[in-house]
């Protein structure tokens, strides 16, 4: 567990320092195969909450917390978590440049919202911007070791209605007779089907190409490939896609 230690300001101003002289942080040993995780919230007594709310699990390490977004990407960085829990009261345009700039640096982080906005659309920003999932802040405190651990996996979790309307939004953009979803996975290469898995497991297209031997372009017209053949537009859909036909269920190899 890390330890962060504030000044003693008023609450509300507190915030952690990001240099080695300022910041007093004291870590216990995590686990092997511990999700290390960083929290981050405006409000120095909700980001206490969900300290609180991990400190009982043996697998999850908060490993840095932050209550200013130009603390918490240095902190990422040095760190090094695989999940960010991210409190997050903004507006839409704004959700999506945080996200945007949360990618563009540490394209390999899980981020999940904590928010108690519960409009569909905030929630549709989100995941079409990147976050593998959104919490509401008045969910059950044992939910949020939960989600941490399924996107930790490289699940998406959402809130059900979002993803139903998303997937209502797929089929009725789709032709009025299309081939079944069996005749399109099965049109799909072995590669292009490699290529699904390790997007399903998070990994950004340099990540995949890397990890196949193949460069960069090759990847994105593999994707074109398979937006094609699956009637998708984007990333977002593919993974809903995936997850909604078993595909993301298949093994990499």
């Amino acid at each position: 567990m890390t330890v962060a230690v504030y000044d003693d300001l008023p609450l509300g101003s507190q915030r952690m320092y990001s240099t080695p002289d300022d910041l007093k942080i004291v870590n216990a040993n995590p686990q092997e195969n511990s999700i290390n995780i960083a929290i981050a919230d405006d409000y120095p007594l909700l980001l206490a909450g969900m300290r609180e709310s991990l400190a009982h699990c043996d697998d999850i390490v908060v490993v840095a917390e932050c209550i200013r977004m130009c603390d918490l990407l240095p902190q990422v960085a040095l760190k090094k978590p695989g999940v960010i829990l991210l409190g997050c009261e903004i507006s839409l345009d704004n959700l999506a440049q945080q996200l945007h700039s949360i990618a563009e640096h540490h394209s390999d982080v899980k981020v999940i919202l904590f928010t108690a906005n519960a409009s569909l659309n905030f929630h549709e920003v989100a995941l079409r911007n990147g976050a593998k999932g959104v919490l509401l802040k008045h969910c059950p405190p044992e939910l949020l070791a939960k989600t941490v651990r399924k996107v930790s996996r490289g699940n998406l979790s959402f809130d059900r209605t979002l993803t139903d309307r998303m997937l209502r939004t797929l089929v009725q953009r789709k032709p009025t007779e299309p081939p079944s979803e069996r005749t399109r996975i099965s049109s799909l290469t072995r590669r292009e089907n490699q290529i699904i898995i390790r997007i399903c497991e998070g990994m950004r297209n340099k990540e995949i190409a890397s990890k196949l031997s193949i460069s960069h372009a090759t990847v994105a017209h593999h994707l074109t490939s398979i937006y094609r053949k699956l009637g998708l537009a984007d990333r977002t859909e593919l993974l809903l896609y995936a997850q909604q036909n078993g595909i993301s269920q298949l093994r990499a190899s």
